[in-house]
């Protein structure tokens, strides 16, 4: 930082006191000038009254002259001076401006470089590395950002496809999936309607199939007739059983054929059991043994 010091103060004293010593003294006209008139006093050219009347009149003019003029020339010194220090100080203040703006363009200029890597390091990371001939781009590699963003891109591309695909094969299969509980329910139950369904079931079922044999249906017939075939095998077992204990009693000639009789009974039993075997053959829906 340049340091300049300014006074305050206009020297106008010392400067005017400086002029009218050297504008009174020497080789000065004024000098000369009363050399002369002293000249020709003693040469007795002029008596003392001219000599006083010459003093008076052209050393007093050149006297009231010269103080004028020595004042007004140390007015015009020290402001002259004073605009010179002025200036240097203006011209100090410059200097210093300089120094700052040196020092703000320098950082400016390191502002610059910073951020002209930065913006380097940030084209690398977001496009990759690229190859120039001349002013055009001839290559980027693929270390970007935006390449392996394109590349997501595609992969989530390719993937969403997929899953549509997907999504659409697995709504084929719910489609297929109902259908195939519709059909197996109707073909397994058939078609029913049902009312009054609350939180302990249905109190209403009708059927509304018509003809249509279901595989409901079927098994209770399956259902049935096994039911008659081992009620069947019992009453054949029981007959088979029944006869074959009144035979015995016959050819032993235990059996007595009266009311209450030993032989009454057994052919009684025999009588129901073949009643009841017949009764299990018949299409009902149940073997009822007979009473």
């Amino acid at each position: 930082m340049t340091t300049i010091t300014v006074t305050s103060e206009l020297d106008v004293a010392g400067k005017y006191d400086t002029l009218i010593q050297q504008s009174l003294s020497g080789n000065s006209a004024y000098i000369r000038a009363k050399e002369t008139v002293q000249e020709l006093v003693d040469s007795g050219s002029l008596d003392e009254a001219q000599k006083a009347e010459v003093l008076s009149n052209i050393l007093g003019s050149m006297v009231t002259s010269i103080t004028s003029s020595s004042m007004s020339a140390a007015i015009q010194w020290a402001n002259t001076e004073k605009e010179i220090e002025l200036k240097k100080l203006e011209l100090g203040k410059q200097l210093d401006v300089l120094d700052k703006d040196i020092l703000v363009k320098d950082a400016q200029a390191k502002q610059v470089t910073n951020a002209t890597r930065l913006a380097k390091v940030e084209s690398r990371r977001v496009y990759g590395a690229a190859v120039f001939v001349g002013e055009d781009i001839s290559s980027i590699d693929e270390t970007g950002k935006v390449v392996k963003d394109i590349a997501l891109i595609v992969a989530q591309t390719t993937k969403a496809a997929t899953e549509d695909s997907l999504l659409t094969q697995k709504i084929a299969e719910s489609h297929a999936a109902v259908h195939k509980i519709v059909a197996d329910t109707y073909v397994n139950y058939g078609n029913y309607s049902y009312t009054g369904l609350t939180g302990g079931g249905v109190s209403t079922v009708t059927k509304n199939h018509g003809t249509f044999k279901t595989l409901s249906d079927t098994q209770k017939d399956i259902a049935i007739e096994q039911a008659k075939g081992y009620t069947y095998n019992a009453w054949a077992n029981a007959l088979t059983g029944s006869a074959s204990m009144l035979g015995t009693a016959i050819a032993a000639e235990y059996a007595e054929f009266g009311a209450a009789q030993t032989g009454g009974i057994l052919l009684q039993t025999v009588l129901d059991t073949a009643t009841n075997l017949k009764n299990a053959t018949t299409t009902t829906d149940d073997a009822v043994p007979a009473a």
